[in-house]
């Protein structure tokens, strides 16, 4: 019974570790893909909560000042969740640069979607649509 119990014990182990959560997503700055969008930081800024949450993201905290968004999504029937920092900052006057970082809630989970390039083309698509 006792090797059973330990087996038992290190799996569970095994599978809670390399779990991430909002702040390492946010800490992994540079490390995402980007964009720089031809539009002011304003109209970007605007169009990234709307890009998440229409993607099925939550958005849990934002800070303008230092430009970013952190956003996720619970586990679902194919993941434990994922967390997604969108780092917004102006390239110029009239351009704007975003950077994703998606990670996996369990880095174990290895189908858990990476919301990378879906959140930059949503962006696009938002700051397109709102130019017309």
């Amino acid at each position: 019974m006792k090797p059973l119990f330990l087996a038992l014990l290190i799996l569970c182990m095994g599978l809670l570790t390399g779990c991430a959560t909002l702040a390492d997503t946010r800490d992994a700055r540079g490390q995402g893909s980007s964009q720089t969008f031809a539009a002011t930081f304003d109209a970007v800024w605007k169009a990234v909560p709307e890009a998440l949450s229409s993607l099925g993201l939550s958005v849990a905290t934002e800070s303008k000042g230092d430009g970013y968004v952190l956003a996720e999504r619970g586990a679902t029937l194919f993941s434990w969740g994922e967390k997604v920092a969108v780092f917004v900052a102006k390239a110029n006057v009239t351009e704007t640069k975003v950077e994703v970082v998606s990670k996996r809630a369990l880095a174990t989970n290895i189908i858990a979607p990476n919301w990378e390039s879906e959140v930059l083309q949503r962006v696009a698509r938002l700051l397109a649509k709102n130019k017309q």
